[in-house]
């Protein structure tokens, strides 16, 4: 499975998604390493799935020479100006001076491991039931708790407070999301759909690539904005462009996080996140 088959090729045109606003993203942090050897972690038999995420490889600087001087400019023109094109371009030329979508996905390590735990707990849940989807996490006494409650557990169980950055990304990034559909009114773990458990799994996608860039080029210039209105307005401008991107590269998928045996999952979420940058670079560069 590969960004070229079931995520598509080629130049894509404009989103309608492109410019709208979004709910209020996460605003984490980042940075290094886990362990691993060659990228492709290790795959488990098609009948199970697995009960932590799998280990990525450490995390690999950007490539050498690059400079993120342009892409924080444009997120600054971005905010004092409140251009959806600045942030898009601010966005698209963090992936390019990253060394584009499969570089700029390495970086990511804890989030792609997270978000292949939330696919396979939606696989679980699929064949087992919420009861048996748990268990592995021994959570299974949460069964009929709230969705929130249940994804806190989770979130303490794969990503603890006080790892790397890297590991806070991915952290913020599932909080972020759950605090997002708690307001929207989310039930009780044993009545979601698999649409909700796909909207979280996108949603942790979305967030931890905002977290990225934000800790990368949006420190220095969204964030140290005075005018908290425009911070705000900046951040809402790059949630909507990056779930955008997301959710268009998974739909060209034709892929639904419930149907993934565990052995696609890791590929699966790599190459996601992989065309998602992508297709961010692709539509920063579109005037």
């Amino acid at each position: 499975m590969g960004t070229s088959g079931s995520f598509g090729g080629g130049k894509p045109m404009v989103p309608s998604w492109v410019g709208d606003p979004a709910a209020d993203p996460a605003v984490p942090p980042q940075d290094p390493p886990q362990d691993g050897q060659d990228g492709s972690p290790d795959r488990e038999g098609p009948d199970t799935a697995p009960a932590v995420p799998t280990p990525y490889p450490a995390i690999q600087p950007p490539a050498q020479g690059a400079n993120f001087g342009s892409a924080r400019s444009d997120m600054t023109s971005g905010a004092k100006n409140g251009s959806s094109g600045s942030i898009r371009r601010g966005a698209g030329k963090y992936v390019a001076a990253s060394g584009g979508g499969r570089a700029a996905a390495r970086q990511l390590g804890s989030s792609r491991a997270l978000a292949g735990g939330i696919a396979g707990l939606a696989s679980a849940i699929s064949r087992d039931g919420p009861v048996e989807a748990l268990r592995r996490f021994n959570l299974e006494s949460l069964a009929g708790a709230p969705a929130q409650d249940v994804f806190v557990a989770l979130t303490d169980a794969l990503c603890p407070p006080g790892g790397t950055i890297d590991e806070a990304i991915a952290r913020d990034a599932m909080l972020e999301t759950i605090a997002d559909l708690a307001a929207k009114g989310i039930g009780n773990f044993d009545e979601l759909t698999q649409d909700d458990l796909q909207e979280i799994f996108i949603g942790v996608v979305s967030r931890s690539i905002e977290g990225r860039i934000l800790n990368e080029v949006g420190t220095n210039s969204i964030k140290l904005s005075p005018d908290i209105a425009a911070v705000d307005r900046a951040q809402k401008m790059l949630h909507s462009f990056v779930v955008g991107c997301v959710r268009d590269r998974f739909q060209d998928s034709g892929e639904s996080v419930s149907s993934l045996d565990s052995g696609q999952i890791d590929g699966f979420v790599s190459d996601l996140y992989a065309a998602s940058f992508d297709l961010m670079q692709t539509m920063g560069e579109v005037e």
